[in-house]
């Protein structure tokens, strides 16, 4: 079969050290060949799914993201954030979640809120005498946030791949955010009452320190609210809105008067390298998906389920664990652009709406960036907090029984991936 052969090939590369972009394109090369397809599909296809209007939101949600960073804009969401819930016992912990559920309303990226807002919050914790290794878990888990959180760039993806609204995945991503930030919650309370994590006495609650950073970072604050409102209401598409970002994030460079020639140079470049990267591999991800619906493998894959279960749950769970090992061995968008083709249809076709899909497919990839051998967050968690890999990934291990209960709850309760409240019930 030319999808098995194809996927096996790009595995193979993968663990023999070929770069992930190279290792996909000469894989769906091969796809391409065994299905006896022309050559010229792969230029066809690369430009598919990329010239798709709903992409453009991507480049412009991390050009967003990049100005809040370089101009300090994140510095200013984090220390009202601190000001406001750092007085609670394990005060610091909450305000790591919690600065980036806001950041995620911004970046909508994983890795941009650990480089980005990340290091404020290692460095604050590690001085008010917070282990390191807690310090860096905590970051990292935090951080799944951010996807589920609008806008998102791996629901963008998934919503062109599986022709969604991208609408709907922002606003079914609102309730599984907040639900995973409070079992993040609960999880490091539970460690403090258990005894396994120490915490250092709160900071005293100031009315005058919270009063003077609210106002000086509430420009900054609503920038999230500024871009959900406007597509909640529908006076800009996702992509109109994330040009909203960009103009409002300059806007409050200007206004911050922290805007500077070297940091929109670098802002802007380092959007220019993510986009790059990202729409390469959403691109040869379109060729391999060519290939695997040409393969039918769906249809061979409903079929053998359909002999073994005609449960919905039961599929949802099987193919929620093929991809839990997935990510595990894959970068986040290369498994998503593998993950759709192979396993979208099929669920679609047990009755599984593909918006609840979309969500658990999302948080389901994710877990993949905080667990070895790929483990791209830990990897970057582990550099801007100086850990060795296993330090982090010792101390992660605390924090993540949390995440698991809640991945449980967004495949068994469809509620909660709740568009109810917005008029759409499941």
């Amino acid at each position: 079969m030319a999808t098995a052969w194809m996927i096996a090939t790009f595995l193979a590369l993968a663990a023999a050290g070929v770069p992930v972009c190279a290792a996909m394109g000469m894989s769906a090369f091969l796809g391409l060949a065994l299905i006896d397809a022309p050559l010229d599909t792969f230029v066809r296809y690369m430009q598919h799914d990329v010239r798709s209007v709903p992409l453009l939101a991507i480049p412009f949600f991390i050009l967003a993201g990049n100005v809040m960073n370089v101009f300090g804009l994140t510095r200013r969401i984090f220390e009202f954030v601190e000001s406001l819930v750092g007085w609670m016992r394990a005060g610091l912990a909450q305000v790591t979640v919690l600065s980036s559920v806001m950041f995620g309303g911004i970046s909508g990226s994983a890795l941009a809120d650990i480089a980005g807002i990340g290091v404020m919050q290692i460095d604050a914790m590690r001085k008010a005498g917070y282990r390191a290794e807690f310090a860096a878990a905590l970051t990292l888990a935090a951080s799944l946030l951010d996807p589920l959180i609008p806008p998102s760039i791996m629901f963008i993806i998934y919503a062109v791949m599986m022709n969604v609204s991208v609408g709907d995945l922002f606003i079914a991503g609102i309730i599984p955010g907040w639900r995973w930030r409070r079992s993040s919650r609960s999880t490091t309370m539970l460690l403090g009452k258990m005894g396994w994590e120490t915490f250092p006495p709160p900071k005293p609650f100031n009315w005058r320190v919270t009063w003077s950073t609210f106002w000086k970072g509430l420009p900054a604050l609503i920038t999230p609210i500024v871009i959900l409102r406007s597509m909640i209401t529908g006076l800009t598409t996702p992509t109109e809105a994330s040009v909203l970002a960009v103009i409002y994030a300059l806007f409050l460079g200007v206004l911050y008067r922290e805007m500077t020639w070297a940091g929109l140079r670098e802002a802007f470049s380092s959007s220019a390298r993510t986009t790059t990267l990202i729409m390469f591999l959403t691109g040869v991800g379109s060729v391999m998906s060519f290939v695997i619906t040409s393969d039918q493998v769906a249809e061979q894959l409903a079929r053998q389920l359909g002999g073994l279960t005609d449960s919905k749950w039961a599929v949802l769970s099987l193919v929620s664990l093929a991809l839990l090992i997935l990510g595990c061995f894959m970068e986040t968008v290369p498994a998503m652009l593998i993950g759709i083709p192979l396993f979208g249809p099929l669920v679609v076709k047990f009755g599984i709406d593909p918006i609840h899909f979309g969500v658990v497919l999302t948080y389901v990839l994710l877990l993949g960036i905080v667990h070895p051998p790929v483990g791209l967050g830990l990897f970057a968690v582990c550099a801007i907090s100086r850990l060795r890999i296993e330090s982090g990934d010792l101390g992660d291990a605390e924090v993540l029984p949390g995440v698991h209960p809640v991945l449980l709850l967004l495949m068994f309760v469809p509620r909660t991936v709740d568009l109810a409240a917005f008029g759409r019930v499941y």
